[in-house]
């Protein structure tokens, strides 16, 4: 008889290659494979909510995975803790029915960009924020991109040897805000394109310094080509912050916590 499981992981992505497992670096789905083996006593194989780059950090990364042993969530958390690296932890497990996929099964997620916007530098935020000088009106910061929301081709806004086919996404909603010298940028979409929200950001502030308007986004979406659109942002200033499944998926979705639920 088989088992399904989710869990919730945080992680500090900067020594890692990035989630998925890969043979030019350590992943962090290699570090949580290699504590869940330790535990059942087998190789288990999980899947993410998603591919975080080399570099990222994650608030709330949702994997899942099958097992014929069953072991109580309590005691899955503090044994795949007691292998895991001071700076990869689980914070929290469930059981979900066999069909659930944390990838698949998904229904959006957010992104978290944070950006350190003071003039002096900000040694206790590196690998953590992206430092900017220049002072940051947050409004219209939200202006340029409140151009992203919607159905939009993004392929001004990938890497372009690695650009997959189709590079239609729809943004359902950005959030700007500041907190003291901290400015958090919030993107959700139920899927995103490889560097996506790094560009999105890196162009965005790019506008804003260089004094462009907020049109010059559309534009740049409408060129349907990297070489117009801004800098890609630092890796260690994006987190992805949560994810939200379904319960009106074909999924069985019963337990998933309420605060990764729409």
């Amino acid at each position: 008889m088989l088992y399904g499981k989710a869990c919730v992981c945080q992680y500090d992505g900067t020594a890692y290659s990035g989630w998925q497992r890969q043979k030019n670096g350590i992943s962090i789905q290699e570090r949580l494979e290699f504590a869940l083996k330790e535990i059942y006593g087998r190789f288990i194989k999980i899947a993410g909510s998603g591919r975080t780059d080399a570099g990222v950090h994650s608030l709330g990364q949702v994997f899942s995975f099958k097992s014929e042993i069953c072991r109580p969530n309590s005691a899955l958390i503090y044994g795949v803790n007691a292998f895991l690296p001071e700076d990869i932890a689980v914070i929290d497990a469930l059981d979900v029915t066999l069909d659930f996929h944390a990838g698949k099964s998904l229904k959006s997620k957010t992104y978290l960009y944070k950006i350190i916007n003071q003039s002096l530098p900000a040694p206790l935020h590196v690998n953590r924020a992206w430092w900017i000088k220049k002072h940051i009106d947050v409004d219209l910061l939200n202006e340029f991109l409140a151009k992203f929301e919607g159905v939009h081709d993004f392929e001004s806004f990938c890497v372009r040897k690695t650009k997959k086919e189709n590079t239609i996404r729809k943004i359902n909603f950005i959030k700007v805000g500041r907190v003291g010298n901290e400015v958090h940028i919030e993107i959700n979409a139920s899927g995103f394109l490889h560097n996506m929200v790094r560009i999105m950001v890196g162009t965005a502030i790019n506008g804003l310094i260089k004094g462009l308007k907020p049109t010059t986004i559309t534009e740049i979406i409408n060129k349907k080509d990297r070489r117009f659109a801004g800098v890609t942002a630092p890796a260690g200033g994006l987190y992805q912050k949560e994810t939200f499944y379904s319960l009106n998926s074909a999924s069985g979705l019963e337990g998933i916590p309420a605060r990764f639920r729409p």
